[in-house]
């Protein structure tokens, strides 16, 4: 009887790790599974002397064609060179710009990723050339007012990510298991 106690239990206990390992793992796949900027056209760290348009690719087409993927091409004075919206193509967002006085730029963009979720991310580079615009206080796209922001904070949805999720969810699966698994396998007096 005793050897048989000692089956069950091994039995649970295998159970029991092969649930959370699932779980582990199924939210490190859903939390892996964003998009990420693969190249870029000015690249970081460039030195440009001429730029009309901007281009972002990404390792998947990005969803947000109804204006969820911003990009803005912010001057040395603080001042936006972006000429239009980005245009979305697939992976590519292309955006077109006239830049102005030579100095210290950068490209802001938030993208929204094929599995929903936005990331973002800051570009720096260099314009040496003439300037070909004065800018604008703001961008000419409204929905462009918080791409500073969302540059500047890593990737949130809101909401918990694919990893927490799938641990939560994991943990409460091992828990419910384990509490049926001792329920069922537990030893019962004659009189049960």
């Amino acid at each position: 009887m005793a050897s048989r106690d000692a089956l069950r239990r091994a039995l649970a206990g295998a159970v029991v790790v092969v649930a959370a390992i699932t779980a582990a793992l199924g939210g490190a796949t859903a939390a892996s599974a964003h998009d990420s900027l693969v190249s870029s056209s000015p690249a970081e760290g460039d030195t440009v002397a001429a730029l009309s348009d901007v281009r972002l690719d990404f390792s998947a087409n990005l969803l947000g064609a109804d204006g969820g993927n911003i990009v803005i091409v912010v001057g040395p004075d603080g001042r936006h060179y972006e000429n239009a919206c980005a245009e979305l193509a697939g992976s590519t967002l292309t955006l077109p710009v006239a830049l102005g006085d030579p100095g210290a730029y950068s490209v802001e963009w938030r993208a929204v990723s094929s599995d929903g979720h936005p990331v973002s991310g800051v570009i720096p580079f260099a314009y040496t050339g003439e300037s070909v615009s004065t800018g604008a206080e703001t961008s000419p796209c409204a929905s462009a007012a918080g791409a500073t922001e969302a540059a500047a904070e890593p990737a949130s949805t809101g909401g918990m990510s694919g990893l927490t999720l799938g641990l939560l969810l994991g943990g409460g699966v091992v828990v419910l298991v384990g509490v049926l698994l001792v329920f069922i396998l537990r030893p019962r007096s004659r009189e049960d």
